[in-house]
């Protein structure tokens, strides 16, 4: 009975811990982008969810106290609790960073001294790099892997060598500028927060290894370690559920041109099969959904609104639901077609499952922008926006005219109901794909 009170209390320190890291990684991304867009509004946002933090950290010892003082945990459990305790202190040491760095967006956006004109410092890549860190080893304690935090605690030398790079360029700038002083100097501060915010993304490596492996890493030189890369970019946490949920559509939606082909055979047990992989895969992204709306704690800051990505969540499942009403209808009632009909209606579902092929790249580049605001990777987004729409002019197309044929050639009215119906709903699918893609638009468009 002990060791069933001491899991629960172990389980509630890990769920809250995780969604103070949650959030601090929110928060984070939140005032990079309103140092970006010098976005005032949503640096004061980031200063008063600090108090949400706080709550968070408070909730974190009390409970952790109390599993000490009550379960008297040992070994790897006792680690455990008193890596909690520091892993929470440095969260709210990362939290009063973001909070620096959103004061210093406000005076910022008030100067108007030519400094950024002038000097063109660029710290995205510094926050970006830093950021990594964060995530990483936040991704590090959820699935309590020591690779991932040894591999955090590795770069920190990469974000060490790029504040030494800026603090030249910001120094050497305001020597030939020196009326830009004031701004460069929150440039400055704005570096050393930034540099700080890898270094406790080192310390919350540090804690993993020590309850994992029960090692303390003080003294241990790291390994040299390249720079970021696009794979390790889309590692991001938030995004990761997003991700997952469209290529469970996406399965879902590549097993519908096998259905046709079984049912234009007259093959009712391989239809049954795919339909019930279908609604496998459905179900699976029912679940995704649903943790998608489990992992946005109240009040968390996102780069677009909750509305906007539950609305983009429930048009990419309409595309699932579509997958399986096709399949009823080929399960329902077997109608004998000519050649050239078969080939029509393959076509068109080719052509309504067209976008498909770069469906997960839009998603990809979409979340990419909105987590590290890549200009190219926007642009790309919008590209495929546009190639998705044009595939579903000329589904829309080929639907009227193989209706035209179909009421030339079917003269039973059940069977012209029953194909025209089939049609519609490959038809739809296109729509869908196109209402997806408008959706992720808008969220890049703002």
């Amino acid at each position: 009975m002990v060791r069933v009170a001491l899991n629960r209390e172990l389980q509630f320190l890990h769920n809250i811990l995780l969604d103070m890291a949650r959030s601090v990684d929110e928060m984070f991304k939140g005032v990079i982008r309103a140092f970006e867009n010098r976005d005032k509004k949503l640096a004061q946002e980031i200063i008063k969810f600090d108090d949400q933090i706080d709550y968070y950290d408070h909730m974190i010892n009390v409970s952790a106290l109390e599993i000490l003082a009550l379960q008297q945990p040992v070994a790897k459990d006792l680690r455990t609790v008193v890596s909690a305790l520091d892993i929470s202190r440095n969260l709210e040491r990362l939290a009063d960073q973001a909070v620096n760095i959103a004061e210093m967006v406000l005076h910022l956006a008030e100067e108007k001294n030519g400094f950024i004109e002038n000097c063109k410092i660029d710290l995205l890549p510094m926050a970006k790099e830093a950021l990594y860190m964060l995530e990483q080893a936040i991704n590090a304690f959820v699935k309590e892997d020591v690779k991932i935090a040894r591999e955090v605690i590795n770069r920190d030398e990469v974000v060490d060598q790029m504040k030494v790079d800026l603090r030249e360029k910001i120094e050497s700038c305001l020597k030939d500028f020196p009326e830009s002083l004031k701004s460069g100097f929150d440039y400055l501060l704005v570096v050393e927060n930034l540099e700080r915010v890898a270094d406790l993304a080192c310390n919350i490596g540090e804690n993993i290894i020590f309850v994992v492996e029960g090692k303390l890493l003080k003294g241990e030189t790291p390994e040299r370690i390249s720079t970021l890369t696009f794979e390790q970019l889309e590692e991001s946490l938030t995004f990761q559920l997003l991700k997952r949920h469209a290529r469970l559509i996406i399965e879902c939606l590549s097993r519908l041109p096998l259905s046709l082909e079984a049912y234009f055979d007259g093959n009712e047990e391989r239809l049954r099969e795919i339909a019930r992989d279908i609604n496998e895969i459905e179900k699976e992204a029912d679940k995704v959904k649903t943790n998608v709306r489990g992992h946005l704690p109240k009040g968390l800051i996102l780069p677009v609104e909750k509305f906007e990505l539950f609305m983009y969540l429930k048009e990419q499942d309409a595309l699932a639901d579509l997958g399986e009403a096709l399949l009823k209808l080929l399960l329902l009632r077997k109608v004998q077609l000519s050649l050239s009909l078969k080939q029509e209606l393959t076509r068109l579902l080719e052509q309504s499952l067209e976008p498909i092929s770069y469906f997960e790249e839009l998603v990809a580049q979409t979340l990419r922008y909105l987590s590290y605001w890549d200009a190219e990777a926007r642009e790309r987004a919008k590209k495929l926006v546009r190639s998705v729409r044009h595939s579903q002019f000329v589904t829309e197309e080929l639907a009227f005219r193989l209706k035209e044929t179909i009421y030339k050639e079917i003269k039973e009215p059940l069977d012209f109901f029953h194909i025209s119906k089939i049609v519609d709903v490959i038809a739809l699918i296109s729509t869908h794909m196109e209402n997806t893609a408008d959706l992720l638009r808008a969220m890049i468009a703002k």
